[in-house]
């Protein structure tokens, strides 16, 4: 945990977190300041992901590498269940670099909870299902809205929650008899296309300025040593 040297992104004023980023990056080699602003600029909110009950971890630590590989920052995590372990050697250290939500506290109604947050967000709800009544993946319009692509539990899908909430209903097209495919391969197979998609398109996915410099604030936190010590002396510095 930080210490109480590191100021909280809502007590600093834009100015503040932009001479903030630029002294913490001075303590970065330039060629590691290079990936974190070619990562940057290609992340995106326009799209998230949405893991509902998944039974096993391992899925879930799949699903964050597979996000955090195509740009996509934002997941939520819901558990009726069991909370969210992390499991560093399948996720590789996809979680320090990207937003994770959880809804685990309620025991109930977490799905209603967290499609709605997402919904007073503007997003619109996607539900995977292997259904074939359901549109193709690769049919789906993206340019309407923001899109919450939601993945059910491994043994059932979606819950009759997310069957009333959602406001489309994709799948993957398959030819075997198996039908189905594993939650992190649908995940990361479905991030594809769109991200796809949406780097040929004319849309405007990219984070903000603003966006940016709060990620950017959060990754270089995450990443220097004693960085509590180093914003302790940029602070010092300003009185």
């Amino acid at each position: 945990m930080l210490s109480f040297f590191i100021c909280s992104n809502s007590t600093m004023g834009p100015l503040d977190k932009t001479e903030l980023v630029e002294y913490l990056r001075s303590f970065k080699l330039q060629n590691r300041l290079k990936v974190f602003d070619e990562v940057i600029n290609m992340r995106t909110r326009y799209f998230t992901v949405v893991m509902e009950n998944i039974k096993h971890s391992h899925n879930i630590n799949a699903v964050l590498r597979s996000c955090e590989c195509f740009g996509i920052q934002d997941l939520y995590l819901i558990n009726d269940h069991t909370p969210f372990n992390l499991h560093k050697k399948i996720a590789k250290g996809s979680s320090k670099w990207l937003t994770l939500n959880k809804y685990e506290v309620q025991k109930e109604q977490n799905s209603v909870k967290a499609l709605s947050d997402l919904k007073n967000r503007g997003y619109r709800i996607v539900a995977t299902t292997p259904n074939p009544a359901a549109i193709s993946i690769h049919d789906l319009d993206i340019t309407c809205s923001p899109l919450a692509f939601v993945f059910g539990t491994e043994l059932t899908g979606i819950s009759s929650d997310v069957e009333k909430m959602a406001n489309v209903f994709v799948t993957i097209p398959t030819v075997g008899f198996t039908q189905s495919l594993n939650i992190s391969v649908s995940t990361a197979l479905v991030l594809q296309i769109i991200t796809d998609k949406m780097h040929k398109s004319a849309m405007d996915w990219a984070l903000t300025n603003s966006e940016k410099t709060d990620l950017m604030l959060e990754w270089l936190r995450k990443s220097i040593p004693k960085v509590e010590l180093i914003e302790k002396r940029f602070w010092s510095l300003r009185e």
